[in-house]
């Protein structure tokens, strides 16, 4: 009988450490898990799922359906390449250079479970266990519970358990009849944020505005016209270069803004 594990022959580093800096890379699409509660250092999904995987299956094990049980459903490695280039050309890269989304969006099907259980079977793994004593955020314990194997977990810092309970053990017990209760709380919160923070940001100026960022800075006070000014290295507004120029005028000692579309500008 095979012993050998995938993990101790062959794992596909550079896929997987792409997919996990792409994992985090935008701020908009980070896994949901995440926005549950702020916590550090948590690892990436997709190599988490990967780690425990590759523990489980034989060294022989067919390394396409590997990735494809991932979630690694292209060639993350190739996209990056065409990213840089375009890049270094200063090209904005048009279209999408990835040809799937995010690996930790896609949960394995039943018969891709099913296929990791008789690899397991090769092995004589009848339900093997996954233990987490410190499990943090919970990467590890979603992922190994994703895979439909029997998960323990625990943290020493009470604010993870709490965490890994509501990331990982409520929406098993729960479903989805925790998502009526959710946005009513949700839903709460708004509007106490609204009325404790209205005095801290300014009114828009016009109705149909809504503001999405805030960039917060130290100031300092004009000489001569007694105008607030931040002080930020940074005015970029926008990836594709969009952000704001200072136009001082020296007849007056006034400055002015505008808003301009490229870095060099």
């Amino acid at each position: 009988m095979m012993t050998t594990r995938l993990i101790e022959t062959w794992l596909p580093i550079a896929e997987l450490s792409e997919e996990s800096v792409r994992e985090r890379r935008s701020m908009t699409a980070l896994p949901p898990i995440y926005y549950l509660h702020v916590w550090w250092a948590r690892r990436p999904l997709v190599a988490s799922r990967a780690a425990v995987l590759a523990s489980l299956l034989p060294g022989d094990a067919d390394q396409a359906r590997f990735l494809r049980v991932l979630g690694i459903h292209g060639d993350p490695v190739a996209s990056r390449k065409r990213i840089n280039t375009a890049r270094q050309r200063g090209e904005r890269f048009e279209g999408e250079a990835y040809s799937y989304p995010r690996a930790f969006s896609y949960s394995p099907t039943e018969s891709e479970l099913d296929w990791v259980t008789e690899q397991m079977d090769r092995l004589g793994l009848e339900k093997p266990a996954v233990l987490d004593p410190t499990a943090g955020g919970g990467s590890i314990p979603f992922e190994a519970v994703r895979l439909r194997l029997p998960t323990f977990a625990n943290d020493l810092n009470p604010v993870a358990v709490l965490v890994e309970r509501l990331t990982i053990q409520a929406p098993l017990i729960l479903g989805n009849t925790i998502v009526p209760e959710f946005r009513r709380l949700a839903d709460c919160f708004l509007v106490l944020r609204e009325e404790r923070l209205k005095d801290f940001f300014p009114p828009e100026p016009e109705s149909n505005a809504i503001p999405t960022n805030f960039i917060w800075a130290r100031t300092i006070t004009c000489p001569y016209c007694e105008g607030v000014i931040p002080l930020s290295p940074n005015w970029r507004l926008a990836p594709d270069g969009t952000g704001v120029r200072i136009k001082p005028n020296p007849a007056t000692h006034h400055c002015e803004f505008e808003i301009v579309h490229s870095v060099k500008e």
